[in-house]
């Protein structure tokens, strides 16, 4: 049985106090590197890095949080490794622990992360699969809280596809009272157990989920409108139709003028302009996607912090 709270495999496994505690932990090394000092918390550590999909924002971050840590990021090669192929996952996951101190994976199968997780000896962080996207989620937390201050009944209106980012951002919605809209085509919604695993926790604080099926009725209680590329990584053979329902949906200045006037937009990045959102969004004084892109770095060395800091070895 996996020790949950050894991992990041999933947001839904972290306490709200928990998430906090890391918030707070990320402000804090975020104004380490503006004041230009670096605290080697991790000398002498290696971190494994293993990317079945393509990344620009989470393996750069990664890389350069644990650096500035004194550690070492060590690159895995997918290919050659042949997970599941020419070794198997257990005898890669006990053969890893043995060598680096913790494992950070971006791939595609949440059962894959799981079972690295099972297998193996050291935290296993979650940079993304198809079904979460944590990093992202404790990210645009670290923005959010910077712009508003709170989170308590405050409302995320995701425009676009019920995916891994809408996943976490729900959940982390539901862990801190917030308020979640989805606006998507009908047929793409989030999956089911995913919901209600979420919408018991947000009955507890108060707070609100919906599905809608026009963009325009999600943005107007809005305080934040947030978007995601409609074709996911491994999804590229159903671009032509997914575009064909989402046309729609896009973030555009004419929906963002039917929020509130202080309602701001953010996106997870790497941004399909003209589909999900336009140029004059994107480059608009609303649109807070550097901030959390920028705030990666900082969230996920507080998450590695929170994973392997030398009181828990």
């Amino acid at each position: 049985m996996i020790d949950r709270q050894k991992h990041l495999l999933r947001l839904a496994d972290w306490s709200e106090e928990r998430i906090l505690e890391t918030l707070q932990r990320a402000r804090q090394l975020k104004a380490e590197v503006q004041s230009g000092n670096h605290s080697d918390h991790f000398k002498g550590q290696s971190i494994g890095m293993f990317f079945e999909k393509p990344s620009l924002r989470t393996i750069t971050t990664f890389q350069v949080g644990i650096s500035q840590f004194g550690g070492f990021p060590v690159q895995l090669d997918p290919d050659s490794i042949g997970l599941g192929k020419r070794e198997s996952i257990k005898d890669v996951a006990r053969c890893l622990s043995r060598w680096v101190n913790a494992l950070v994976v971006r791939c595609f199968e949440q059962e894959l992360i799981e079972q690295l997780a099972l297998y193996g000896d050291i935290p296993v962080i979650n940079a993304l699969t198809d079904s979460f996207h944590p990093c992202q989620a404790i990210s645009f937390a670290q923005m959010f809280q910077e712009q508003y201050g709170s989170f308590e009944g405050k409302t995320i209106a995701f425009i676009g596809d019920g995916n891994n980012v809408a996943n976490s951002l729900l959940i982390l919605a539901a862990k801190l009272g917030m308020n979640f809209t989805l606006a998507c085509p009908k047929g793409f919604e989030q999956k089911k157990w995913i919901v209600e695993e979420s919408v018991d926790l947000l009955k507890k604080r108060n707070a609100k989920y919906r599905v809608v099926h026009d963009p325009k009725e999600a943005v107007l209680d809005a305080d934040i409108l947030y978007s995601d590329v409609w074709v996911s990584m491994g999804q590229e053979k159903d671009k032509d139709s997914k575009k064909s329902h989402f046309l729609p949906f896009q973030i555009n200045d004419s929906l963002l003028d039917l929020a509130p006037s202080h309602c701001k937009v953010s996106h997870c990045l790497p941004a399909h302009r003209g589909e999900e959102i336009t140029d004059s969004v994107m480059d608009g004084g609303k649109n807070l996607s550097y901030e959390e892109a920028e705030n990666r770095l900082h969230a996920q060395k507080a998450i590695l912090w929170d994973l392997m800091r030398p009181s828990k070895k």
